[in-house]
């Protein structure tokens, strides 16, 4: 029988054990080594990490960042070994990070993740109940395709109403969404989304469509994947500026799934 236990991790021989599980999820010129997070856990950083009978399974790592007005923390990497997947220690390290971050007078984490990676998506805006209004640009460069590492910024105020609700299980949902104004279609159909919608933003939400299971039609059509991407970013970044922020994510079809959008009235 499994005995997981989840401890914040700060000596050095440690964290060089956790830094050898990057090679299990990724590349070698991501890796953050065990310096780096030594040096972070002594000036306002965190690495949790979760442990069976001992070994190490996984891990989040976060440092202490300032965007100007607020400390907060940003969740710069997250581990969990490929045999410990699918069994909730992601959301489970996530909710430790949380606490952690609280007992130490923070009130937001924030971290990036990938638009088209839905199911990173339900977990960060539906079942932890963050928020994005921020589109990254290329963050980690362009892959063979010259595809850019595009990135949504997750918000993750840790003490709200929202968040609470949704750690208690309660996701984020609203019957009117289904009702919203869908801004991105089947860009394969060429359908890219009904025109005019985007030059105002006045309505309540909107629906952003995005691919299931972008990664085969990118091996598939590289192209159809580019161009999806780049309306994204356009309309992401108009609706943005107009102080509108994704707040969930519908099921479509066995193609489609939607980002809801809502304006600061709605929040």
């Amino acid at each position: 029988m499994e005995q997981l236990t989840y401890r914040s991790v700060t000596q050095y021989d440690e964290l060089r054990q956790l830094s050898e599980l990057q090679g299990t999820t990724w590349p070698s010129e991501m890796f953050t080594s065990a310096a780096q997070m030594k040096a972070a856990v002594l000036h306002g950083g965190s690495v949790i990490a979760v442990y069976d009978d001992g070994k190490p399974a996984g891990f989040c790592y976060g440092f202490s960042a300032y965007d100007g007005k607020e400390p907060y923390l940003h969740s710069h990497m997250m581990v969990v070994h490929p045999d410990y997947r699918n069994r909730g220690l992601g959301t489970r390290l996530k909710l430790e990070q949380r606490l952690w971050a609280i007992e130490r007078g923070y009130s937001a984490i924030t971290w990036t993740y990938d638009p088209f990676q839905l199911r990173n998506g339900f977990l960060n805006v539906c079942k932890l109940g963050g928020s994005v209004n921020v589109y990254m640009h290329a963050v980690y460069g362009t892959d063979r395709h010259e595809d850019p590492s595009d990135r949504f910024l997750v918000r993750w105020e840790l003490a709200s109403p929202r968040v609470r609700a949704a750690i208690r299980g309660e996701y984020a949902a609203d019957r009117r969404w289904t009702g919203y104004s869908v801004l991105l279609g089947d860009v394969e159909k060429h359908d890219v989304h009904p025109p005019g919608l985007e030059r105002n933003f006045n309505g309540e939400g909107y629906l952003l469509a995005v691919p299931r299971d972008a990664a085969k039609i990118k091996e598939r059509d590289p192209a159809v994947i580019a161009a999806w991407k780049q309306r994204l970013r356009e309309l992401c970044e108009q609706a943005f500026s107009r102080s509108y922020r994704i707040v969930g994510l519908l099921p479509g079809d066995d193609a489609i799934s939607y980002y809801v959008l809502e304006g600061e009235q709605k929040r």
